[in-house]
């Protein structure tokens, strides 16, 4: 399965780009420089008004609106169990992905020294278990870094093309309410017998999650207004 063997290609909307004219191949639009992407989490919510998602109930914005009331998480829609993931009072979770003109890891197999890469950073504390109020911090629990993509690239063979959409996941231990990753795509595309991102490689964003041992998603990419 794809998702087993590019574990966290598609964790960024940004383009590992290089000028049309350095490589034969790509000739698709894409911007001069794009090389890095960085975002916080915040709460997942079920949506309002989707297919899947919760029925509108009320209005908001002075009836302008169809909304939901209340507010429903994916933890709280599967019952609140006691392993479902909740922020603590100082909590924060970000991802942060960098382009780079080389194998991130020189560990990588095959070798191809001619890859790009794309580094992947997640860091996150104070996630913790029920009652959510600094008491009960998640430890030894794996959660998932779950992400969709859209890929176009100067493919090595077949020049350029953009490949299907497809899901992608990284595994993290919690401990202690932490959690600290650092990999790249070519390690993880490595890790499957796959060769490296070649150069012109343009990857758009379509879901990044994170997701609890629960499988319940727990935060989505955005900004929170305090």
């Amino acid at each position: 399965m794809i998702k087993q063997l590019v574990g966290g290609l598609a964790a960024a909307a940004l383009v590992v780009g290089f000028s049309a004219s350095a490589h034969a191949q790509c000739a698709f639009q894409h911007p001069k420089k794009a090389g890095k992407f960085q975002s916080n989490f915040v709460q997942a919510f079920v949506s309002c008004g989707n297919v899947g998602g919760n029925s509108p109930n009320t209005f908001a914005r002075g009836g302008a609106a169809p909304a939901c009331k209340p507010p429903e998480t994916f933890n709280e829609q599967a019952g609140s169990p006691p392993n479902g993931w909740l922020w603590g009072p100082k909590s924060s979770m970000a991802v942060a992905f960098k382009a780079k003109k080389s194998n991130v890891f020189t560990t990588t197999t095959p070798a191809d020294p001619d890859a790009a890469d794309l580094s992947i950073q997640l860091k996150g504390s104070d996630i913790e278990y029920p009652p959510g109020d600094g008491s009960v911090k998640v430890d030894g629990a794996t959660g998932t870094l779950s992400t969709v993509s859209r890929t176009t690239f100067n493919d090595r063979t077949a020049g350029d093309v953009t490949v299907v959409d497809f899901p992608v996941n990284i595994s993290f231990i919690v401990t202690g309410g932490k959690v600290k990753v650092k990999t790249s795509a070519n390690q993880a595309l490595n890790g499957g017998g796959l060769a490296g991102l070649p150069h012109c490689t343009s990857i758009e964003t379509v879901k990044v999650t994170v997701v609890d041992e629960a499988n319940h998603t727990f935060g989505n990419i955005g900004s929170f207004l305090p």
